[in-house]
């Protein structure tokens, strides 16, 4: 009997749950930071949320990023990650070469600034096997970076998630700011207990639109930022992997070894997102609001989507590329934020 999944839906879904923000990061790519048409919609109330995990649990879909903005600030965040801990997923996977379906809880993470962190809500996380990633924008500028000053804060809810073996990575965005400290903000993550790393170069979008000019990374910088990243991870004996992809060709020469970097693009094939008021984007950089996700079955013939899941995107400079299979020619939607197209070359190749 052959296997199907149950809907074309990808395996991973990042949920939105607010707009609502405690920090005003100057690197957020959230649309709706930036000043640009994209409308602060009224956010689904709690039924609807749980009425859209539960559909796409039976959907095949069987992991889910719990974010925002924070989405700690939404009074039942914790109620919808207890209420999806609940629920199975029906998760199509292959095991010893064959494929096997099966109904599984969902993979469940919960991503967060920490500010709102409590030693209870810690305790929840633990009990439920629910993964935890806290963002560290770097230690001396934390706070030019956030608005806030509490770097210290979040290093202690990494050693208090450590003592409750909670699954944790280290969310941190790279920066021309913070570039410099960045061997110092990784260590101090692992140190005090951080498991894992997620990794981003900063990318234009959002609210980090207006201070583009003094975050953005040039290629070389992008390839120190690799290179620092795979060495802290080599010493203390951690795994990691860039959030974004990048252009095959900006890898030669480094020999990585702890860091995984991708040079494909995933949206619309191993994630999607569902934002506040409940309309799908490829992506969490995308400004395009599609469908909204109780019409999920149109986003198969929605034109935005099928450029991503069917891969029609690929740069002009680099379709002659012998490497074209391996590559997306870097991020397209930083590209069609930052150029007006999602077929324009990666911001760092311009």
């Amino acid at each position: 009997m052959r296997l199907r999944s149950p809907s074309f839906l990808p395996p991973t879904a990042v949920l939105e749950l607010t707009y609502m923000c405690n920090h005003h990061c100057i690197f957020c790519s959230c649309p709706w930071e930036a000043d640009r048409g994209f409308e602060k919609m009224e956010e689904m109330s709690t039924e609807q949320w749980q009425s859209v995990l539960e559909d796409l649990c039976e959907l095949g879909v069987s992991s889910f990023a719990f974010t925002g903005g924070e989405a700690l600030l939404r009074e039942d965040c914790i109620a919808l990650l207890d209420f999806a801990s609940k629920l199975t997923a029906l998760k199509t996977e292959t095991v010893n070469g064959k494929l096997v379906q099966e109904r599984k809880t969902p993979e469940l993470y919960l991503l967060t600034n920490g500010s709102t962190l409590t030693d209870e809500i810690l305790d929840f996380l633990a009990a439920k096997d629910i993964k935890l990633s806290i963002s560290l924008p770097g230690l001396y500028t934390f706070e030019k970076h956030t608005g806030f000053d509490h770097a210290d804060n979040v290093l202690q809810w990494f050693g208090k998630a450590k003592e409750r073996d909670i699954s944790t990575t280290v969310n941190s965005t790279v920066t021309a700011l913070n570039i410099n400290e960045l061997p110092k903000t990784l260590s101090a993550a692992f140190l005090a207990g951080a498991g894992q790393l997620l990794m981003n170069r900063f990318l234009p979008g959002g609210r980090g639109l207006l201070y583009e000019d003094e975050l953005v990374l040039n290629l070389e910088q992008v390839r120190g930022m690799l290179s620092t990243a795979d060495d802290i991870l080599v010493r203390a004996n951690r795994t990691g992997h860039l959030g974004t992809e990048i252009p095959l060709c900006l890898l030669d020469g480094l020999e990585l070894k702890k860091l995984q970097v991708g040079t494909r693009c995933s949206a619309a094939r191993g994630f999607f997102v569902v934002g506040p008021s409940g309309y799908v984007r490829v992506c969490n950089h995308s400004e395009h609001r599609l469908n909204h996700i109780t019409d999920w079955k149109n986003l198969k013939t929605n034109p935005y989507w099928k450029t991503f899941s069917m891969k029609k995107y690929l740069p002009a400079s680099c379709r002659s590329c012998s490497r074209m299979t391996d590559c997306d020619g870097g991020c397209r939607e930083a590209a069609n934020v930052k150029l007006g197209s999602v077929d324009s070359p990666d911001p760092l190749l311009t």
